[in-house]
Formats: C-alpha cells, sequence, structure tokens
C-alpha cells in the first residue's frame, strides 16, 4: 500500500518554509527567495530543500549560507507548527531548473532563427497535384456504397 503521508509533510513543509521566508525573516539576503521542493527522507530525519532566488543580486552560494545560519529558526517554525514529531535536519541546495529553462529557451530560439521554415510554406499548394490518382478515390455522398457491403455479406452465409 502506497504511503500518502511523506508526499504530504513535504508539501506542508514547503508551505511552512515559504511562509517562514517571506513573512518572519527579515533577512535581505533573503529576500526573494522561494523554496521550490522539499524531498523528506523515510525516517523523517533528513529534509532536501531546494531554493531558487528571483530579483535577488545575492549568490547562491551567499543565499545558501544565509538559510543554513536560519535553519535554527526554521526548524523552530516546524516544531511550533507540530507538523512532526521529529525536527528533520535541514540541508539546502540551490534549485537550477530556471537556468536550465532559459538556456533552453536560448538555444531554441537560435535553433528557430537558422531553420525558419515560414519561406517555404506556401498556402497555394494543392495536394491532389502530388497524389496519383490511383492512391486514392472521390467518395461521392450522392451514392449510396453501403449496399455493397451488406451483399457481400450475405454471400458469405
Amino acid at each position: 500500500m502506497k504511503s500518502f503521508r511523506i508526499p504530504r509533510l513535504q508539501e506542508e513543509l514547503k508551505k511552512l518554509l515559504n511562509i517562514t521566508l517571506s513573512q518572519k525573516i527579515n533577512d535581505p539576503a533573503l529576500e526573494w527567495v522561494q523554496i521550490t521542493d522539499v524531498i523528506i527522507s523515510k525516517d523523517l530525519h533528513y529534509a532536501k530543500v531546494y531554493f531558487s532566488h528571483y530579483n535577488n543580486p545575492t549568490g547562491h552560494d551567499k543565499v545558501k549560507e544565509c538559510l543554513i545560519k536560519s535553519s535554527g529558526f526554521i526548524k523552530k517554525q516546524i516544531a511550533g507548527a507540530k507538523l512532526m514529531r521529529t525536527i528533520p535536519e535541514l540541508s539546502f541546495f540551490y534549485d537550477d531548473t530556471e537556468d536550465k529553462a532559459e538556456k533552453m529557451d536560448a538555444l531554441l530560439a537560435s535553433i528557430k532563427d537558422d531553420y525558419d521554415d515560414d519561406s517555404d510554406y506556401d498556402p497555394d499548394i494543392d495536394i491532389d497535384d502530388y497524389l496519383d490518382d490511383d492512391d486514392y478515390f472521390d467518395y461521392d455522398e450522392d451514392e449510396d456504397d453501403y449496399d455493397d457491403f451488406e451483399d457481400d455479406e450475405d454471400e458469405d452465409e
């Protein structure tokens, strides 16, 4: 049976940590820092906390250092919320998903500029010019071809 406890705790911790960072910690180095994911070990003693920061000129290492310094306060907030009996040991990691997405967008934009297919598109091309007459047949809605199929079934009996 699948346990839903750990994923639920991960989501609750993520919400709690985001509220703590945005409303209760007044460190300018931690402005615009957002917790993107929390992964808790099966024994609930360790938690990996992934963060990202937007519009914050502070480097990743400095933000990580500030988060480590404030981890005691964060653990106190977790204990006050009474989500868990044991408070997990927190380790912080920078989530570089946004950086990877920006690189991928830039790569796709450069490829799009190199291979712009709009010049090859001609809306006046008729598909009938490329098909042989033997490859398809015209269906006339006025004719009823369903009788032919019924006759074939009657012959099999």
